[in-house]
């Protein structure tokens, strides 16, 4: 969500800088969820020889784990490479391209909200099944 976020924020700033004279427009690097996992687990104490991601608790109540917390930054913006078209002025956003990566963006910022609910409503329902 953190990145789909970053993104919203990045297509914006083309969308507002679409007459700015010499703007390059700027996207957000795809997530890669395999390198973050794998940066998650190394970062946790006991990865080297396990290999395995674990859980870390957050409520002294809670089972105990030998696991911390991995956080991701924001991710950094980049110039999209090779603009394919050019105003006189040297402005390089496409409007209708950059509306089309903010639905994108939206399409799969909804998607994570709502695989985010249902696994909440699960849980949810399995604590009252008890």
């Amino acid at each position: 969500m953190h990145w789909n976020e970053a993104r919203q924020k990045v297509l914006s700033q083309n969308i507002s800088n679409a007459d700015t004279p010499n703007y390059t427009p700027m996207d957000i690097k795809p997530l890669d969820f395999k390198a973050l996992l794998k940066g998650s687990a190394s970062s946790l104490p006991g990865a080297a020889t396990s290999g395995s991601v674990q859980l870390s608790t957050t409520n002294p109540t809670h089972i105990s784990l030998n696991g911390g917390s991995a956080s991701s930054g924001i991710p950094a913006a980049t110039k999209e490479k090779d603009p394919y078209e050019i105003s006189p002025s040297g402005n390089a956003v496409i409007l209708e391209e950059q509306l089309l990566k903010m639905n994108q963006n939206y399409t799969d910022h909804h998607l994570t909200t709502t695989i985010y609910q249902k696994n909440i409503d699960m849980l949810k329902d399995s604590l009252e099944s008890q």
